[in-house]
Order: structure tokens, then sequence, then C-alpha cells
């Protein structure tokens, strides 16, 4: 009997040894793609738009400082940041370490009649202690009329100090548009783009 308690204690030990070197372990984030409009959430794409998508963002190890930013690029280069939504993972139970998030584009947006075009940019975040919403107001050069999403495919993992662009839009200004994906080299022969930059800093 005293040898079976010893044998429990040991293992409670290493068990809380476990868990706590995972909270303190090195932080890392997975981003996996999400099909928003599956099955039946296919009826939310007539109001959603067709510039829409989502994806989950789960992290690993203590809290990250994580960032999700709104940049504008043209010619293959970040030119200007038109928005951002800091502490990404803020949530009163320390437990929930996942999250889902929405981004819809309202690419026939308009500030008002005779003035520059606006996009509105809509970011949903649901987790499980709960849900927000955020509007962004971007500033768009009428000139960029071709439209196509830019996405990951498969689930893909990043650590402290990356910025990495996870989610987007890209236009051309010609009516003709190539297929591309979020690598630095596709990234580089974009005309234009409002491109989400997942920032992960050190606490």
């Amino acid at each position: 009997m005293r040898y079976i308690s010893c044998v429990l204690i040991i293992i409670f030990i290493l068990t809380g040894c476990a868990s706590d070197s995972g909270k303190n372990g090195p932080t890392t984030i997975t981003l996996t793609p999400v099909d928003m409009f599956s099955g039946n959430a296919a009826k939310l794409k007539p109001f959603l738009g067709t510039m829409s998508g989502a994806f989950k963002l789960r992290y690993e190890g203590k809290r990250p400082n994580a960032s999700l930013d709104i940049d504008l690029w043209k010619n293959g280069k970040k030119t200007a940041s038109s928005g951002s939504i800091g502490d990404l993972f803020f949530s009163p139970n320390e437990e929930d370490n996942e999250m889902e998030v929405m981004i819809s584009m309202d690419t026939d947006y308009y500030a008002s009649e005779g003035q520059e075009k606006m996009i509105k940019v809509k970011v949903g975040i649901t987790h499980a202690t709960g849900s927000s919403l955020m509007t962004f107001t971007i500033p768009w050069d009428k000139k960029y009329t071709a439209l196509g999403l830019l996405s990951e495919f498969e689930p893909r993992t990043f650590h402290k100090d990356d910025a990495v662009p996870v989610w987007g839009m890209q236009a051309t200004s010609t009516n003709t548009i190539r297929t591309a994906d979020l690598s630095t080299e596709s990234l580089s022969r974009l005309e234009a783009a409002i491109l989400f930059t997942l920032r992960i800093e050190d606490q």
C-alpha cells in the first residue's frame, strides 16, 4: 500500500511539472485555415461578401504579446499601416488559448458621393469566453478594380519575434490578376494589397 502511494505521488509531481513546463516553455502560435462558408454557413456569404475569410489561432506556452496589424502594400512592399488589434489573446480566462478570427471587406463602400473610395473592414474574434467585433475604414484607389483573396491553405506555426502576413486581399489596376499566396516571392510581385500581419513580440 505504501509503495502504491509513493508511485501515485511521483506521478502527480511529474504531471504537475509537465504542465508547468508547457506554460513556461517557448511560446508558439498555430494558424489553421477555416472555411467560413461551409455547410449551413453558406447562407451568410451574400451578407459578408466574397472578400471574406477566417482562420483559427491557438497558442502553446506563455500567453504571447501578439497583434494583428492591417498593412497596405504597393509594388511588393509595405507602404503604410491602416489599423491594428493589440493584445490579441486577451481573455479573462487564462486557459482560453484559442480563437477564431473572421474578416470581411466591403469593397463597395464609399464615404460619400464624390469623395475617395473607402473600404470598410470588419474583424470578428470569437473565443470560449465571448466575442468581439471591430471595424476599420481604409482609403482605396479606384483604379484597383481586380481583386483576389490571399490566405493560408495549410496549418502554420509561428514563434516569438515573427511578423508574418496571414490573410489579405490583392488588387491590380489592369483588370488582370494572377494566382498568389502569402509567400515572400508572391508578395514581392503584388501591385497592391491589404494584408493582415500577425506580429509576436516579447512580453
